[in-house]
């Protein structure tokens, strides 16, 4: 949950202790002159009591000026930067209590040689927040955390700690830091921070930030809280409540992979390997080297090189050289995803309805793929409708499960979706339409591009085509529906069109009929109305059946009218839209259904609790219990 309270100054000057409201509000400018304004060529006002009285004669006395000017101080007001107090509270597993200095308050404390997918993208969101809270206020932040040191248990005591941040040294500084009993009985960290800022700036950023997070973590609750205590008509809550409870696997720490290396962290490798030689060194300490290929390895570097040469004995020259084998060597097995963390078909298409509500929604998920041996995975979404949604292609980007905001355009994922799919090849209009399209790329190195890491550039080739494959894959799907859509549109059309034409088909074949009824009266008295050679040949009993029907008034224009209405309506039955359908089959058996959504084996390794069957697999996402296996 986030809470963000707009302070003016003088409850921040309360609040940071520089001043009291009372004499704040008796306290006048001891030098008015320095906060006077200058004049229209330039010059600055000396006497404030002939300002005051000129601009009283200039200014007509009536409400509407009254008015303006409220309306001109109210805007200028909002224009200004305000203060803010931000207060951001988690139910994770919280933060050991000697740790907490060093996470927030010294940059580049940790270290990333494991090859794991993390969320985020800098690793420094808490310092940043800190420094911001430095630069704007100078205030110290508050941070409160438990710490939960086996999963399910409850730490009994929870930690304080005030800081601040020493930047020449890169150091914290403590304030406060102590322990105290946990009475809440909680598990998480909260952080208090005071900011300056401009709210209605970045308010629809921050909603935006908020709507794209909740469709990515559809597992998690988030909301937001802002209040004005100057302005309350401004408050304002959003909310999005768990709709899963499917969590991602966790992410797995595996070996570098041996293309993906370089010089930095080879020689970081060489320094921290327990192994004794260089052949040990290929072999345990990266992944896709075997014994064999190790010694093949070292043979091609040549002189200098041995199976048993110590790591230490590698100097600059004979690292860069081992280097550039290693990213050579075609040989190597490509990285697999199983350290991946992906969000699953699943939760995204659950994200997607629990926040937008579209009428259809596909999801797809690409293979796992490698660039530069580092693998990644591509889960798209295409969605149809919804709420707040424009016509036209409205495209959002995630990575590692982390929305992407800005520098939309050069995004593989938005290059990729307005220029290489043919979106009227799958029945749909692509300006017209409101499509929804949603990728979201893991991998253990995201590539991207710009320092500010807001988008994946489309120079990777394997990125562009996964993410081109999934995307086709989600119309593919969304193509059957939409051609069944538009079947049971044109019959309902078809439909409207016969009941419209009702009325003028019935009155004509009424006369025909009366007319065919007269004629045969004429010719029954030795009267005919036209040549024998032009009457055509018909039934006699079923014509004296329906002339004695016209007579006798059984059959009229009103009885032909309900009969072909009758016989449209039963050509139209069980035309109904999938929602409708849907709706009354729960009505009528008194159940809830739940949208069934196939998982790819190869993302689930064990094979303990299969079902097998001739035509398929049925491998369950949880563990069966053996007392339940048939």
């Amino acid at each position: 949950s986030v809470q963000v309270e707009e302070l003016t100054l003088d409850e921040f000057n309360t609040v940071r202790g520089l001043n009291s409201p009372s004499k704040r509000a008796n306290k006048q400018p001891k030098d008015t002159a320095l906060f006077a304004k200058s004049g229209k060529k330039g010059r600055k006002s000396i006497d404030p009591q002939a300002d005051k009285n000129d601009k009283s004669n200039a200014l007509p006395s009536n409400g509407e000026n009254e008015t303006a000017q409220k309306k001109k101080k109210q805007k200028k007001k909002r224009e200004t930067e305000s203060y803010f107090r931000v207060i951001v509270r988690d139910n994770g597993c919280g933060m050991k209590h000697e740790a907490i200095p060093n996470l927030f308050g010294r940059v580049l404390s940790g270290s990333k040689y494991g090859v794991r997918q993390t969320r985020g993208k800098f690793g420094l969101g808490a310092k940043m927040a800190l420094i911001w809270s430095k630069k704007s206020t100078n205030a110290p932040i508050q941070i409160k955390t438990a710490h939960m040191k086996k999963p399910g248990e409850i730490g009994s005591h929870c930690s304080i700690c005030v800081l601040d941040i020493d930047i020449y040294k890169n150091c914290p500084r403590v304030l406060e830091h102590k322990k105290q009993i946990n009475n809440e009985k909680w598990i998480g960290t909260e952080v208090e921070l005071i900011i300056a800022g401009n709210w209605t700036t970045y308010k629809a950023r921050i909603v935006s930030y908020l709507q794209q997070l909740a469709i990515i973590t559809p597992y998690a609750q988030l909301e937001l809280t802002y209040q004005n205590f100057a302005e309350p008509q401004r408050d304002m809550t959003i909310q999005y409540d768990r709709r899963s409870e499917q969590m991602p696997p966790p992410a797995r720490e595996v070996k570098h992979h041996p293309s993906s290396v370089n010089n930095i962290l080879v020689q970081q490798l060489l320094e921290r390997t327990e192994h004794g030689t260089l052949e040990k060194f290929l072999c345990k300490d990266l992944a896709a080297v075997s014994p064999a290929l190790s010694k093949r390895l070292i043979a091609e570097l040549g002189s200098g090189f041995c199976d048993s040469m110590t790591p230490s004995e590698l100097n600059d020259k004979k690292v860069t050289k081992l280097v550039q084998l290693l990213r050579k060597v075609e040989l190597f097995k490509p990285p697999d995803g199983s350290c991946l963390s992906p969000l699953g078909e699943y939760n995204l298409n659950l994200g997607i309805r629990k926040v937008l509500d579209p009428d259809l929604v596909a999801t797809a998920r690409e293979k796992p793929s490698a660039y530069e041996g580092h693998p990644f995975i591509v889960e798209a979404a295409v969605s149809i409708g919804g709420k707040d949604v424009k016509e036209g292609i409205t495209v959002v980007r995630f990575a590692n499960r982390i929305p992407l905001l800005f520098e939309a355009g050069a995004d593989v994922a938005t290059r990729v979706a307005q220029s290489k799919i043919r979106w009227t090849n799958y029945k749909i209009d692509h300006k017209r339409d409101r499509i929804g399209v949603f990728v979201s790329i893991v991998s253990t190195k995201i590539p991207f591009k710009g320092t500010g890491k807001e988008y994946i550039g489309d120079d990777i080739n394997e990125i562009q085509v996964s993410v081109k494959r999934a995307l086709q894959n989600c119309c593919q799907q969304l193509r059957i529906h939409l051609t069944k859509k538009h079947a049971l549109r044109d019959i309902k059309e078809r439909r409207s069109r016969l009941i419209k034409y009702i009325p003028d088909v019935s009155r004509s074949l009424f006369d025909i009929l009366d007319a065919m009824r007269k004629r045969r009266l004429e010719t029954t008295s030795g009267h005919f109305s036209s040549s024998p050679t032009k009457r055509r040949r018909v039934n006699n009993n079923a014509a004296t059946k329906i002339m004695g029907k016209i007579q006798s008034k059984e059959l009229t224009e009103e009885s032909i009218k309900k009969c072909l209405l009758k016989t449209v309506e039963n050509q139209g039955a069980g035309i109904d839209d999938g929602k409708d359908s849907l709706e009354s089959a729960k009505l009528k058996s008194g159940k809830h259904f739940q949208p069934l959504f196939l998982v790819p084996t190869y993302y689930h390794d064990s094979e303990d609790h299969d079902l097998t069957h001739p035509l398929f697999v049925f491998r369950p996402l949880e563990r069966v219990p053996k007392s339940q296996k048939k």
